[in-house]
């Protein structure tokens, strides 16, 4: 067990926000938790929430305590314990049974039926309860859960690299590499955290991509969706990686309502698990495939899109968050692919913001990621 000895409240719910990330990608469609108990400036118990449905990070640290509190124990916990009993009891209770006066809370829950409820209960019983340590790193910690907690629908978000001026792929498509190793690893991290992938047909074609995440020579595949409105080549899908690797049962083919019979016909043969959804001027409905993705209880989607896929996700107000890699070289390229797809604004006011801003660097590289203001 690690110990530590007169560490401020934040450098200990810094150690907490630690341990939550244990259960990186783990713990869908829960929050990730991480919980610690402090006697005398020393850490003496600590727990994560591990599975869905495993024991709470609470109920761990708790567990792990043998002493007996007195007025020098704290709890350090990065969200709002439960209040409600659930499928393993509520947390609250466990709390108060352990004699514990003192708790610092990162983040309230998320869901508007029980944000400071648990808190409540805890005051209500004589515990000293502080609130609000490291917040916006403690719920940045759940941007899926929160997001779904909420909205019971998955967060929608976009992955994109571009060069210094603006551009996501040469003229001729080509864009391996536009950002650097580091920042290529960082983009494996976040696949390994969200439960789906998604990417064109035309990146299938032109990249060929594995659409996994790889870390420490670990492979994890979570689901992949192509989007195909037409189901273009898919008499030649042998050819591709995310249609025969060891992980094809996890790949879905998306494809529009209106594509012809004969192509129907030829995707049945492949013996691919694919999902129709409705269509627009403007392509596949998207809004069908969030409910499709609902439905199956994915809480998130990670797109990595081309330039027209993005415009018209961000303008139709689809995406929900967006992650955009920068890497310090100019394209110089007049043709060369870039966001704002035939879409022509007029003024400054015009502009999509970002909110909840985190950024990041990756050796050369930069990050700015943010939920969309639409």
């Amino acid at each position: 067990m690690k110990k530590t000895h007169n560490q401020s409240s934040e450098q200990l719910m810094l150690r907490a926000i630690e341990l939550a990330q244990k259960a990186w990608g783990q713990t869908h469609n829960n929050p990730m938790v991480g919980a610690l108990i402090v006697h005398q400036g020393s850490i003496v118990s600590e727990g994560y929430h591990q599975l869905s449905g495993s024991q709470h990070a609470e109920i761990m640290a708790l567990e792990g305590f043998k002493e007996n509190a007195d007025k020098d124990t704290e709890l350090f916990i990065t969200l709002e314990p439960c209040s409600t009993p659930g499928r393993t009891g509520a947390c609250t209770e466990a709390i108060l049974n352990s004699g514990i006066k003192k708790v610092f809370v990162g983040t309230l829950d998320p869901n508007p039926h029980h944000a400071g409820k648990g808190l409540d209960f805890l005051k209500s019983k004589g515990i000293d309860v502080v609130s609000g340590i490291l917040e916006a790193d403690c719920r940045d910690l759940n941007i899926l859960f929160n997001h779904w907690i909420v909205h019971k629908k998955p967060l929608c978000t976009l992955k994109m690299a571009v060069t210094l001026d603006g551009c996501l792929a040469a003229s001729t498509g080509q864009s391996k590499w536009i950002t650097g190793e580091k920042a290529r690893t960082d983009v494996m991290r976040w696949r390994r955290l969200f439960p789906a992938i998604g990417a064109t047909q035309s990146t299938v074609l032109n990249d060929n991509p594995q659409l996994t995440s790889r870390l420490n020579e670990k492979v994890f595949c979570p689901k992949r969706f192509i989007f195909n409105r037409r189901l273009k080549g898919i008499e030649d899908f042998e050819k591709y990686s995310v249609y025969n690797d060891a992980f094809k049962e996890n790949t879905t083919l998306v494809y529009g309502e209106g594509s012809s019979k004969a192509s129907i016909e030829s995707l049945k043969q492949t013996g691919l698990d694919a999902w129709e959804v409705g269509e627009s001027e403007d392509g596949l409905l998207f809004e069908d495939f969030l409910s499709r993705c609902a439905e199956a209880s994915l809480c998130g989607i990670f797109i990595e899109p081309g330039a027209k896929l993005a415009t018209h996700l961000i303008q139709n107000k689809i995406a929900d968050y967006l992650f955009m890699y920068q890497s310090p070289k100019l394209l110089l390229d007049q043709k060369a692919s870039s966001l704002g797809y035939e879409r022509s604004s007029q003024r400054m006011d015009e502009s999509i913001n970002l909110s909840d801003i985190r950024r990041s660097d990756f050796g050369e590289d930069h990050l700015v990621r943010g939920f969309l203001k639409l």
